[in-house]
């Protein structure tokens, strides 16, 4: 039986990685949900709200990616990006620490998300169920 699961899934292929609508629609609501972080982080001025981006990133993206991974690497990236024009900008409106604190962080955890969503698909496309 184990030779008949080898057989059907070795040389195939891994999919390619393809930008569809929904993956740029992730990216727009990641950096609606990044820029409203930013904003309360902003306002707060604790340091237990810092800790929201690593919540807002991981948990949305974890639950997004089951879907579709391409769409939670698209809201890690819109999350991310959303922190570069956020630290050109003056307060009240932005802020040049948390837009860089926010695209450093979402950036790393998106690194993590990526080889752990990528190593376990790739073991999990291996499995046929039978």
């Amino acid at each position: 039986m184990s030779e008949r699961i080898k057989d059907q899934t070795v040389g195939r292929p891994e999919p390619e990685f393809k930008i569809d609508i929904g993956t740029i629609i992730w990216v727009f609501i990641g950096f609606i949900v990044s820029w409203v972080n930013m904003i309360f982080i902003l306002d707060s001025m604790e340091i237990w709200s810092y800790l929201t981006i690593i919540f807002t990133t991981i948990i949305p993206t974890v639950i997004i990616a089951l879907k579709n991974r391409f769409w939670g690497y698209g809201y890690m990236v819109g999350f991310a990006l959303a922190g570069i024009p956020f630290s050109f900008l003056k307060p009240p409106y932005g802020d040049l620490f948390i837009g860089w604190y926010t695209f450093a962080t979402s950036f790393f955890i998106f690194i993590i998300l990526w080889l752990i969503f990528w190593k376990a698909w790739r073991s999990l496309a291996s499995i046929k169920q039978v």
